[in-house]
């Protein structure tokens, strides 16, 4: 197995759960890290450094893998991983590849962008219809935020804004490089439709979004199919964004 070459990375002053990021990079092949270097928009392939180590930390976390030493144990016990006695707390060539399999979903639970985002959101949107948000902010009550960034993680996309969890935050990533906006009559499935001040968003299914899907905050569901403006419920149009990284 050919793996990443490892640069200006001195493990001993790494904390826990980057040491145990940077085991799973370091013990996957160098085509998976490779993979993993272009879902993340990073350069330089075949090699592992600070700003790999620190844009796949952030990813486990985005996708719920604790990197604790709890964590990484728990992880391994799930997966029925040789977790006993020199093996314990390890993270080998094996326990690598499950980690992978578990970020991007290779049994079928995710649903990959392959440079096209909008199929893969519009895709993995439909998939997600109905998803109870009730883990998602005041019991699903405004999860809107939230729920369009686990159909960006479904579609094997990183998340969007500083706060995942709130609609302006993600306004300003879009706005700040990781999208356009695009007029209606440019609009197609999968880009993201603002309501008018910022107060929510969803994800058109068609050309045009004139079917938007978003969060029912009376019904904790993702499962509310609007016109672009959700029904004038916010008092205004809405703005249209597609995402582009």
């Amino acid at each position: 197995m050919s793996t990443a070459t490892i640069e200006n990375i001195d493990a001993s002053t790494l904390s826990t759960e980057e040491k145990y990021a940077f085991a799973i990079l370091s013990n996957l092949p160098v085509e998976e890290v490779n993979q993993l270097k272009q879902r993340l928009n990073l350069g330089n392939p075949g090699v592992i450094g600070p700003g790999t180590l620190s844009a796949f930390l952030q990813l486990c976390k985005e996708r719920g893998l604790d990197l604790s030493e709890a964590g990484v144990n728990a992880f391994k016990e799930k997966h029925h991983l040789n977790n006993s006695g020199l093996y314990q707390g390890m993270i080998g060539p094996q326990t690598a590849g499950v980690y992978f399999d578990e970020i991007w979903g290779s049994r079928g639970d995710v649903v990959e962008a392959e440079g096209d985002f909008n199929r893969a959101i519009a895709t993995a949107a439909e998939k997600l219809l109905g998803m109870c948000t009730m883990d998602g902010p005041d019991g699903g009550n405004n999860a809107c935020a939230w729920s369009l960034n686990r159909v960006l993680a479904k579609a094997g996309i990183p998340a969007l804004g500083e706060n995942p969890n709130y609609v302006p935050s993600l306004v300003e990533a879009l706005r700040n490089g990781r999208g356009i906006e695009v007029s209606r009559e440019e609009a197609r499935a999968g880009d993201l439709v603002v309501a008018y001040g910022e107060a929510h968003i969803g994800v058109g299914l068609d050309d045009g979004c004139k079917t938007v899907l978003s969060n029912s905050s009376s019904r904790a569901s993702f499962r509310w199919e609007s016109d672009t403006d959700f029904n004038g419920s916010y008092g205004g149009p809405s703005t249209i964004y597609r995402l582009l990284k």
